[in-house]
């Protein structure tokens, strides 16, 4: 018998009254729905990261497939996350990594964001890759960048940003300018400059009681010198009147300051190399391009109508040699321009800084400096180039200074021809062409395995010219060393003796009651920040 088909009413009507006043079921239904698409909308989610997730860890198994230890822990973000979120310091994170390791392994495998990378443990290991096996390592971690910055036509023309045989033939046609020999011709440069460092610091310390700011007189004093020595004109920064930076070194230091943070940045831009040449990312400011290439331009016009091209012997008649004898285009003469420009001003001022830092912290130190320089001067007021550079001590302060504050704290080197690494007695790890390695110089230069004490200043600890054997032996490089160490080492050095042999002959230097702080910089180096305030003593005949 069938059963008369019941009207829609009549079922409503058996349902609970909770289901007919939307009560518990409608609320059950709909919280399922709420559900079920909370579900969807994380899958989806899922389905979106898991192609980020699979590029950024893609590589992470590469050093376990081949036998090399690799450092914990590992993130999405690689070893180093402080290179993209800039909350700690690369020295800092390569510092956990060198304790945990350095005293097991000769090397091992880390990543720089997603890229594979390996960082060297050993100073010997690293002394075979920057000298021993050169020509497997030619190319270095900024060289490599150029191909994502090729509209950058000066940075393209120096040397530290060059590869290949594009590296050698600037490098020859750079370093040349910077012979032994030339800087002794010019030495007055640096004869004048010292004088003006000494009269401004007199005119700034009876202006503010002995306080001089010294992070600034350390910029002036490098400007000035790099200003004559590069484009034979008078900076004025040295003035005594000179208050305020003036065009030239504000355009320096706007330079020099760009060109080292976008180093940071290209370097944390590895995770997506694209956006490299998409943001037409460089490190030279377009504003700095064209100031100095006019700057270059006018010196070299004044140069040709007062006629001192040969009597006068500085960077400047060097590039009016290349320009007549290899045909160098006024690009090629701006590139090798700004190319001392980047040895001899920034990293030199700050150098200066931290060497009078410390000095004002030691005065028995200082003292021993001051007798050393007073007793070589005799009756004469000056040295000559060659009495600078045969103070012993002297030269203690200054690579000391050097090793503590390791202003270059890491040097990177790209493999460019296959090769092996001696990892023990028993394995070998292969090294394939593009695999960057990373030399950590500040964790060399602060091991108290090869530097007692580390963070005490003691130049006696290169009594004897001690400091060449470290060099040979990979622990001290505060140049790097082998074929690509620093062009501008020699002239570093003089610019840094210069005016430490005046300032400490002239002053006392004292270190004030500010407080001073030592902290991270853009993420490469631990430096002094802020203002440096030194009271500066002027001292009997």
């Amino acid at each position: 018998m069938t059963m008369p088909a019941k009207s829609i009413q009549d079922l409503q009507m058996q349902l609970s009254p909770q289901y007919r006043s939307g009560g518990w079921g409608c609320r059950n239904i709909e919280r399922g729905n709420m559900y079920l698409m909370f579900t969807v909308l994380l899958l989806l989610l899922h389905l979106l990261l898991l192609p980020l997730y699979l590029y950024l860890t893609w590589h992470h198994r590469y050093w376990r497939s081949r036998g090399l230890v690799t450092a914990k822990p590992l993130t999405l973000l690689g070893t180093y996350p402080g290179l993209l979120t800039r909350k700690s310091n690369l020295v800092e994170e390569v510092q956990q990594i060198y304790n945990k390791y350095k005293s097991k392994y000769r090397a091992v495998g880390v990543f720089v964001t997603r890229q594979p990378q390996i960082l060297v443990l050993d100073p010997e290991l690293a002394h075979e890759v920057l000298v021993l096996n050169f020509r497997c390592y030619r190319d270095s971690l900024t060289s490599s960048y150029m191909r994502h910055a090729k509209w950058d036509k000066y940075a393209r023309r120096n040397p530290f940003w060059a590869s290949g045989n594009t590296w050698r033939r600037l490098r020859t046609e750079a370093q040349t300018g910077l012979s032994v020999n030339r800087l002794k011709q010019g030495f007055a440069i640096w004869e004048q400059s010292g004088k003006k460092l000494t009269n401004f610091v007199n005119q700034q310390a009876k202006k503010h009681s002995n306080i001089v700011e010294t992070r600034d007189l350390c910029f002036r004093y490098t400007a000035d010198v790099m200003c004559d020595f590069i484009w034979g004109i008078n900076a004025d920064t040295l003035t005594p009147n000179a208050e305020q930076p003036n065009k030239v070194q504000e355009m320096a230091s706007k330079w020099t300051s760009y060109a080292f943070y976008m180093i940071s940045i290209f370097m944390a831009s590895i995770v997506a190399p694209f956006s490299r040449k998409l943001l037409r990312l460089r490190f030279y400011p377009k504003e700095t391009d064209d100031f100095f290439s006019n700057l270059t331009k006018e010196s070299i016009e004044l140069r040709l109508k007062s006629g001192d091209e040969i009597q006068r012997v500085d960077y400047l008649s060097h590039l009016l040699k290349l320009r007549l004898e290899k045909d160098a285009s006024h690009d090629d003469l701006v590139g090798h321009a700004l190319t001392v420009m980047l040895d001899g001003y920034d990293t030199t001022a700050t150098a200066l800084l931290h060497a009078l830092y410390y000095l004002s912290e030691h005065p028995s130190a200082q003292q021993k400096l001051r007798m050393e320089i007073r007793n070589a001067m005799e009756n004469d007021q000056s040295l000559s180039f060659d009495q600078l550079c045969e103070l012993p001590y002297l030269e203690q302060v200054v690579y000391e200074s050097l090793r503590l504050s390791s202003l270059i704290p890491q040097y990177t080197k790209v493999c460019t021809h296959p090769t092996n690494i001696q990892l023990n007695e028993f394995k070998q790890l292969e090294v394939e062409v593009g695999m960057t390695i990373m030399i950590p110089n500040y964790q060399f230069h602060h091991d108290a395995k090869y530097f007692p004490d580390p963070k005490a200043f003691r130049p006696e600890r290169f009594d004897n010219g001690a400091h060449h054997d470290l060099i040979r032996k990979g622990i001290l490089l505060p140049f790097s060393d082998g074929p690509r160490i620093c062009m501008g080492m020699r002239l570093a050095l003089l610019t840094l003796k210069s005016a430490l042999l005046h300032i400490i002959s002239e002053y006392q230097v004292v270190r004030s009651k500010d407080h001073i702080e030592t902290a991270g910089d853009s993420g490469f180096g631990v430096v002094l920040r802020g203002n440096i305030n030194l009271e500066y003593r002027r001292l009997l005949k």
